[in-house]
């Protein structure tokens, strides 16, 4: 596994970013690119995704530094630092929170359905800025980043953040805004560790953020997305299950533990592992659908309003998408390799092997085919915004490079 995730790195993820996402004239990155990654269609620059890619370069800058890729460190950390002053010039607003999507040039615009701020954006800025702050050994980053951060854990806390590009219907409380606020938090304190500036008072906010996502978890293993206000509430939103995402959490959950010290329920979310895979994975094609009912894997039922989000679920429940696969992939081997889970392990094997040989592009298009029909065709639309995602794939490639390395 190891070897095969460093050469899809070397080979052809990494490569493909650094030669077609660098905006070298402006500042910033492209991400804009169609699902085969051949065509630039807009050159608009996302914050979500901008603040991705500076995360991702750090890290590969210190993997390289450390000698687990074999590339050119001075490049990836140069690129980094300069994606970072791009967000601070032409992101970042005084209140605490970015713009959410600006031109070539550096310019506000609204998003797709006129939007102009989401915590999600936020946090990702946070962690690229974490991230280059521990490469770096420069607590400027760090300092550019926690007004944000002190924004996004007010507002998710307050339950009024702003989530484009998928509202949270009023009144509802999401795992996604609770997942990516921990993310941040734990990117942060790691790099408030590695600069020696770590206090409990980073660890209590880690801690509370924790416990926060982890109260969607279940007695039976599963993760609820969206709690209603209303009890026993039979429709779609409250029945739907987001299982790439719960397992995607679990490893945060996981990792934040070694820092908060608070591994007591390190046993119930390696069960829950296995119970998300299960009640994800396709009996006819193999792979994890992207939403599914409450009762497992089959479309989500119960009644809708025809909002947006519903006929999102509806439309793309059987799909297959590449960051459940990676985020699956490294969960997996993380609750094997690190923990000795049995049932993990036999996961691991199974979506890693289903991941290689479904979402690479080969000859079908550059980097990895990301979105994909319940056959594993490729299915040439937008998941979530119009870019090509820079963050999944490479991230989680890079832990599994990490996880075996450290496991020896």
């Amino acid at each position: 596994m190891r070897s095969a995730a460093r050469e899809q790195l070397e080979r052809v993820v990494l490569p493909y970013w650094l030669e077609r996402g660098p905006d070298r004239d402006r500042g910033g990155f492209l991400t804009c690119y169609d699902n085969r990654g051949r065509s630039l269609v807009s050159t608009d620059k996302f914050t979500w995704s901008q603040g991705r890619l500076v995360w991702l370069l750090a890290r590969a800058a210190r993997m390289a530094r450390g000698g687990l890729l074999d590339l050119d460190v001075g490049l990836l950390e140069g690129l980094a630092v300069r994606g970072a002053h791009f967000l601070a010039d032409h992101a970042i607003r005084p209140d605490g929170t970015c713009h959410f999507v600006v031109d070539v040039d550096g310019v506000p615009k609204p998003g797709p359905t006129g939007e102009t701020q989401s915590v999600y954006a936020d946090c990702f800025v946070v962690m690229g800025l974490a991230e280059l702050a521990g490469t770096t050994a420069s607590p400027y980053w760090l300092e550019l980043a926690e007004p944000l951060l002190r924004r996004a854990t007010a507002d998710i806390t307050a339950g009024r953040a702003a989530t484009p590009p998928y509202e949270v219907p009023a009144g509802h409380t999401a795992f996604g805004p609770r997942m990516i606020l921990l993310n941040a938090r734990l990117e942060h304190a790691r790099a408030r560790d590695r600069l020696g500036l770590l206090t409990g008072e980073d660890v209590a906010a880690l801690s509370a953020a924790r416990t926060a996502m982890l109260s969607h978890r279940n007695p039976d293993g599963t993760f609820t997305e969206i709690f209603s206000p209303t009890a026993g509430d039979t429709s779609m939103l409250a029945r739907h299950r987001v299982p790439g995402h719960a397992i995607e959490g679990i490893w945060v959950a996981l990792e934040a533990a070694e820092l908060t010290g608070d591994r007591h329920d390190v046993p119930a979310l390696l069960e829950s592992v296995g119970v998300l895979c299960h009640s994800a994975w396709d009996p006819c094609h193999g792979g994890l659908f992207r939403y599914v009912d409450t009762d497992g894997p089959v479309a989500p039922r119960g009644t809708v309003n025809g909002s947006a989000y519903e006929d999102l679920v509806t439309g793309t429940w059987d799909t297959k998408l590449w960051w459940v696969h990676t985020e699956a992939a490294y969960t997996t081997a993380l609750g094997a390799r690190r923990f000795g889970d049995g049932t993990c392990a036999a996961w691991a094997e199974k979506i890693w092997d289903y991941t290689l040989e479904t979402f690479p592009g080969r000859d079908e298009g550059e980097e990895w085919i990301q979105i994909r029909d319940r056959a594993g065709r490729p299915l040439d639309r937008v998941v979530a915004l119009p870019v090509k995602d820079p963050f999944h794939i490479a991230r989680n490639l890079m832990q599994l490079v990490e996880l075996h390395e450290n496991a020896g």
